[in-house]
């Protein structure tokens, strides 16, 4: 009877380990081992011992793997694997994404490009810089343009003649 309570502990162990650490699967097939001997030589004692611990590995194994699931993002390894929730304030969120501000304010100003436009790229307008596209033209960096027109959050340009 103690060896299948030892292997019934080492195997209920084993399996909370498994959870947690990276082991790449070594720690569930020691685990697997250590409760199907549990079993084996739970009936070998007696069918009621046999049932008493198939029934204990069936009710306790999948509680373990969802509390070890649950505590993993708590434990330093899991707060390296699993990512981060993303950020809700638009003030931590960066320039990246969808912007609401509108830009028609901008129609008809003037500027440069500061990188090159193939066709899209940064351009420098009232001294600000803005994510512009061209109308499929390149333009080179330093160039004066001026802004065409404004469709949502796209900023048409054009060279502008000299």
């Amino acid at each position: 009877m103690t060896y299948v309570i030892i292997l019934l502990l080492a195997g209920i162990i084993l399996v909370i380990l498994e959870t947690l650490l990276p082991s790449g699967g070594i720690l569930g097939v020691l685990a697997t081992a250590s409760l199907i001997g549990a079993i084996v030589l739970g009936f070998k004692q007696s069918p009621a011992t046999g049932w008493v611990v198939l029934l204990a590995v069936l009710i306790c194994v999948p509680i373990l793997v969802l509390l070890g699931l649950k505590a993993l993002p708590g434990t330093p390894f899991g707060r390296r694997m699993i990512l981060a929730e993303p950020q809700q304030d638009k003030g931590s969120r960066g320039k990246a994404g969808v912007d609401d501000e509108n830009f028609e304010f901008l129609k008809g100003k003037s500027g440069i490009s500061v990188t090159e436009l193939r066709p899209s790229g940064i351009a420098e307008i009232n001294g600000k810089r803005y994510s512009v596209v061209s109308e499929g033209e390149m333009i080179e960096p330093s160039v004066e343009i001026f802004v065409k027109e404004v469709e949502g959050n796209n900023i048409i340009i054009g060279r502008k003649n000299v």
